[in-house]
């Protein structure tokens, strides 16, 4: 159960209801797909489920969390109503950067005697630090990743199709030891890798093409992300240089990474390689963003992020061109700040690759 003081701490707020997926997984490391998680500012936690999980969550005790199931005929809000008032409790923060309409409409009606307070953000920035255990699902999870792409360019050939490449990708992500997907895998060829997040197609990989992989695994509900750019064969003369700018814009990016610095900065370090080269036009997305259950977390680094890098965070670094109908390139490494510097999670080759 993760240590919620900080969260308390930025809500002001007696108690905090979770009932999104991934928000129940974060604070108790138990995946299920309902529930309602109980934080109390007193240090007592309840979880409340039905028949489905309630055995299994049996495992929450461990650490101090009560678990309850649903009685027959009972609604789950009515039994979060019950401990709120039992606690004494008088505010109640909600995930306001989680819930549909229609879920929030349902809260204010059964909790209205309550003070309701937004607490998405306080969520998000609580998440944004990961702890030892966090960081090593990350690291085996990247593992997985780097493992599955050194195993895939043995695969990879002209004429298969993106389809066929992504279905031998996701079968190694899981081979090495990956136990989901973090995200839809992109497999992008040819012309189609100048489409930053193109689903793969039927389209036949052909000799000179591009391939651009972006692919992670999931680990213990946390995931890792990595792209990469191959050729089939020999490229052009106008790839093989974009293929350049963006290795020296993302190095210009890891080499001048600190913690402490801003993701705007670190925007600007990639950025500015890819301008000078004449291709800022063809940068069309940001530099990073950080990870974890989700597989876009807080921070960000962007040309508008207000986001400070700090200790115990992770941000990805990821500069790309994209031409259409000539192609394009992408590289992504998985970057953990601490405060001693900055270590790359990703080991895969980044030199340019011609199968």
């Amino acid at each position: 159960m993760k240590n919620t003081d900080k969260l308390f701490e930025l809500a002001q707020v007696d108690a905090v209801l979770v009932i999104s997926d991934k928000n129940r997984m974060y604070f108790t490391g138990f995946a299920s797909t309902f529930g309602y998680l109980v934080l109390l500012k007193n240090n007592k936690n309840v979880f409340i489920t039905d028949p489905r999980y309630f055995e299994m969550a049996q495992t929450l005790k461990d650490d101090g969390v009560e678990v309850m199931q649903i009685a027959n005929g009972i609604s789950g809000m009515s039994t979060v109503l019950s401990i709120l008032k039992d606690n004494g409790v008088k505010t109640v923060g909600f995930e306001d950067t989680e819930l549909t309409v229609a879920e929030f409409e349902g809260i204010k009606t059964s909790l209205s005697s309550f003070q309701l307070v937004p607490c998405g953000q306080s969520i998000n920035f609580v998440r944004a630090f990961k702890d030892e255990q966090e960081i090593s699902y990350i690291k085996k999870a990247q593992a997985a990743t780097d493992a599955a792409f050194a195993q895939v360019l043995k695969v990879i050939k002209a004429g298969m199709t993106e389809k066929e490449l992504a279905v031998e990708l996701e079968y190694l992500l899981a081979k090495n030891g990956g136990e989901g997907l973090a995200f839809d895998t992109i497999i992008a060829s040819g012309v189609n890798s100048s489409k930053p997040h193109a689903h793969p197609t039927d389209k036949v990989i052909e000799n000179g093409d591009p391939v651009t992989m972006d692919f992670g695994a999931r680990y213990h509900g946390y995931c890792a992300d990595m792209t990469r750019t191959v050729f089939v064969g020999d490229p052009s003369a106008e790839l093989r240089k974009i293929y350049n700018v963006v290795l020296m814009a993302q190095c210009n990016g890891i080499t001048n990474a600190y913690c402490g610095m801003g993701g705007r900065e670190l925007d600007s370090y990639c950025r500015e390689v890819i301008k000078a080269n004449g291709y800022e036009q063809y940068f069309t997305h940001s530099t990073g963003h950080s990870l974890g259950i989700d597989i876009h977390e807080e921070p960000r680094a962007s040309m508008l992020s207000k986001d400070i890098l700090q200790a115990n965070q992770l941000i990805t670094c990821e500069p790309g061109i994209y031409i259409p109908n000539v192609g394009g390139v992408r590289i992504e490494d998985l970057l953990l700040i601490t405060e001693d510097g900055i270590i790359d999670l990703t080991s895969s080759d980044k030199n340019i690759i011609i199968l």
